[in-house]
């Protein structure tokens, strides 16, 4: 199977994705244990848009069809809100791991040289052979983390947070009935051009 054909026809019509989910009440979507003005996601809602979303290509704006109830204006608005502070927690999550990841590398770069230092001294002035050893021993151990660090864990992370950003910047949408049409062109530019002017903030990673 074509999988990316698969994905293109199942998700992506003209520059925009679409995500369709079916809800029968509010609390589908919001956690029922919330209390006004602290709303959270039902993690299974949350769940569901996730695998969606994870097999669509970041560079396609996402737009969220919340289908089968219908929502006064304040519970939309909550809606919206609730889903991109969501997404933005979540990104301040990996920017804060992305952060421990290049703290970690400099770490494994200074000890490194250090490392390496010694072995220079070793060869020079003669040390016995199990100092050297152990000394060789941390040296490849260091090296071996700092490339794992930074060719794995790396990109992983800048994928996971870009993915984030992604779910962040998601247009919300509230047909009442499940449509398979897309969207109409100036509708699709229109929300491709707030998709790319929204600035994402994240929270503050200072407790």
């Amino acid at each position: 199977m074509d999988l990316a054909k698969f994905v293109k026809d199942f998700y992506i019509d003209e520059g925009l994705a679409y995500i369709s989910c079916n809800v029968s009440n509010y609390y589908d979507v919001i956690d029922k244990y919330s209390v006004p003005g602290y709303e959270w996601l039902n993690q299974s809602f949350a769940r569901f848009v996730e695998e969606n979303a994870n097999y669509i290509p970041p560079e396609y704006p996402i737009v969220l069809s919340i289908c089968g109830t219908k929502f006064n204006e304040a519970q939309q608005e909550c809606i919206e809100e609730t889903i991109a502070d969501y997404y933005a927690l979540k990104m301040g999550d990996w920017q804060m791991a992305e952060q421990r990841n290049r703290f970690k590398i400099v770490v494994l770069l200074v000890l490194v040289a250090v490392i390496s230092a010694l072995m220079w001294l070793s060869t020079t002035m003669k040390w016995i052979s199990p100092f050297r050893e152990a000394i060789y021993v941390l040296f490849w151990f260091g090296l071996w983390d700092m490339v794992e660090f930074i060719i794995f864990e790396g990109p992983d992370l800048r994928e996971e947070k870009h993915a984030a950003t992604q779910l962040a910047t998601m247009k919300v949408t509230f047909p009442l009935v499940y449509d398979d049409e897309p969207l109409k062109p100036e509708e699709e530019a229109k929300i491709i051009e707030e998709v790319f002017e929204d600035d994402v903030i994240l929270p503050s990673t200072q407790w």
